[in-house]
């Protein structure tokens, strides 16, 4: 679900059960991110079907392609990346550093 969805299904069970009112002034809840952000866009699975690049971060079916950042994520989230993009670079690093020896 977007951010708009889930604040419309929190308006409407906060106005079902009469706790109260969600009002959202129209234009506030824009999801610019959705469209123009890469995380998650070349998304990790084991199963090409299911996602673009492996467990090594190597695109499925191209054996010298590899890719690290926030684009590999299975889903976005709501913390700064910062910190697992560093780990998956370094894990990556790791990993082509073991296929050079």
């Amino acid at each position: 679900y977007s951010l708009k969805r889930g604040m419309e299904i929190i308006g409407q069970e906060l106005g079902r059960s009469g706790l109260g009112r969600l009002r959202i002034p129209a234009g506030e809840i824009e999801e610019p991110w959705m469209n123009n952000h890469p995380m998650g866009t070349t998304r990790m699975h084991s199963d090409p079907k299911k996602g673009v690049v492996d467990e090594n971060c190597r695109v499925h079916g191209i054996s010298n392609l590899f890719m690290a950042g926030s684009s590999v994520f299975p889903t976005t989230g709501f913390a700064n990346p910062t910190l697992t993009i560093v780990a998956l670079a370094i894990r990556l690093a790791d990993h082509l550093k073991g296929l050079l020896s």
